[in-house]
């Protein structure tokens, strides 16, 4: 890519501001010296990570593509305005969003694996920082696929000072799916019982210890899943293989986890971690008081279910911006609630990975999967909805509205989990944004003339850089 990105430099710039210790934990077989120049650059891989996904692009424009929550800011009506009302600008703040800082990741970690930090390690801890970083890696091609869909992305290679070619969503997600692959064997080649050869933020123990690199190894395989389970729904190239692939990796990742699980197991994984005071000083950025629910959100959940507790009404209503007003939010987003300021958020846990092995089961089919698909989807409805099990699924529209339910639901500001199966499902059409309860910014004629986008463009600079080519290629 030619624009200018901040890679590694911009990395350690922000490593240096984070709260964790930059002490590599002691380890026997790193070379005297090497300690702080890993962690150094591996903190700076963790933070531009965290930085990247940070941003409204994944965890709330997503939400509002699919109609489920809106920023509704008096002082920046294009929350509203390019989200639903007109379609999104490439070279302003939405539509330059969801994009560079992927790539600024992905470089810090093409640079960190051919650093002469790494080489000085054992052969076990060099396998377990290449796996752990391109596990990372692959997770930045998954959201730029999230977010923009049929519309490609580019594979960043060894130079950047080539402008890279713009690639296909199956393109992408093919590489993303191999390297996922040389990620595990690199993980499982350091060892069942290693770690990882330098301090992780405290997210990363939270929920499960994501510095042991047999869970990396399964959270790697869940990731594996998701892919796969893409690659297979695909519209463009359909892979119908992918889907028992998609299983297999799945099987690997929830190994070990109840057929019936828990609440925390269903939670388990990797979280990012914030830090309001000096000198970090980055909080978690849902907490914000212009960010509401909208009316179908709301109104379309289930009696009884738990997950209401994400719902609650707001001290006051929205600001009208553009004739649009909400009155609930959810509780995770109050200001005045100040333990939300450090609330830790999750990269992926397990119920995504019971949901992505269900969505691939209903693609097979059988007698036997859909029975399987009505398991892992209860998994989820009961362990975190607190529902009565559905019944056997017989259909896929059946489980497939089911599947959609759950994530809507269960992943509310979480990443775009929702959208990305109402796209897989073809249910995002005028139909489904005119149910009652959906926001209109045109009170004449709602929705009429509502471009009713479900991805974020490419910004204006990736275009301008290939002379306005930017069709994606196999």
């Amino acid at each position: 890519m030619k624009k200018t990105i901040a890679a590694l430099a911009g990395a350690l710039a922000l490593c240096g501001a984070c709260r964790d210790s930059l002490n590599a934990p002691s380890q026997d077989q790193l070379v005297a010296g090497t300690a702080q120049p890993l962690q150094n650059l591996v903190t700076g891989v963790i933070a531009q990570d965290r930085s990247s996904v940070m941003a409204f692009s994944y965890l709330l424009y997503g939400e509002g593509e699919a109609r489920n929550s809106l920023r509704i800011d008096p002082n920046e009506s294009r929350f509203i305005n390019e989200l639903i009302a007109v379609p999104i600008d490439p070279t302003d703040f939405i539509g330059g969003s969801g994009w560079t800082a992927y790539y600024a990741e992905i470089r810090a970690v093409n640079q960190l694996i051919v650093s002469p930090t790494l080489t000085a390690l054992s052969a076990g801890d060099q396998a377990a920082t290449i796996g752990f970083v391109q596990t990372i890696k692959a997770l930045e091609y998954i959201r730029l696929v999230q977010l923009h869909d049929s519309l490609g992305a580019v594979i960043q290679g060894p130079n950047a000072a080539v402008t890279d070619p713009f690639k296909t969503k199956g393109a992408v997600l093919t590489y993303v799916s191999a390297l996922l692959d040389s990620a595990y064997t690199s993980l499982t080649a350091a060892g069942v019982s290693a770690t990882v050869p330098f301090a992780v933020p405290g997210g990363f123990k939270s929920n499960g210890d994501y510095s042991q690199t047999a869970n990396l190894a399964q959270f790697n395989r869940g990731l594996k899943g998701m892919v796969e389970l893409y690659r297979g729904l695909d519209r463009q190239t359909p892979c119908a293989a992918c889907f028992a692939t998609a299983i297999t990796a799945l099987n690997t990742a929830l190994s070990g986890v109840s057929a019936t699980p828990s609440a925390n197991a269903l939670a388990a994984g990797p979280y990012y971690q914030f830090n309001a005071s000096a000198p970090e000083s980055f909080s978690n950025p849902l907490v914000d008081n212009h960010i509401y629910l909208t009316d179908n959100f709301v109104n379309s959940i289930k009696n009884g279910d738990a997950r209401a507790s994400k719902i609650a009404k707001a001290s006051s209503a929205s600001a009208n911006v553009s004739g649009l007003q909400l009155t609930f939010r959810d509780p995770v987003t109050d200001p005045s609630n100040l333990s939300n300021i450090t609330r830790l958020i999750p990269i992926v846990r397990n119920a995504a990975f019971f949901l992505t092995r269900a969505q691939a089961e209903v693609a097979i089919g059988t007698p036997a999967s859909m029975a399987a698909a009505t398991a892992d989807v209860n998994a989820v409805t009961v362990g975190e909805g607190g529902n009565a099990p559905y019944a056997l699924f017989t259909t896929a529209a059946q489980a497939q509205a089911a599947i959609l339910y759950e994530y809507r639901y269960s992943f509310i500001y979480e990443g775009p989990y929702y959208l990305v199966a109402a796209r897989q499902y073809g249910i995002i059409t005028k139909a489904y944004v005119t149910q009652a309860g959906m926001p209109s910014v045109s009170s004449d004629a709602p929705h009429a003339n509502d471009p009713l986008q479900t991805t974020l463009v490419i910004p204006q600079a990736e275009i301008n850089a290939r002379n306005g080519n930017v069709t994606p290629n196999p």
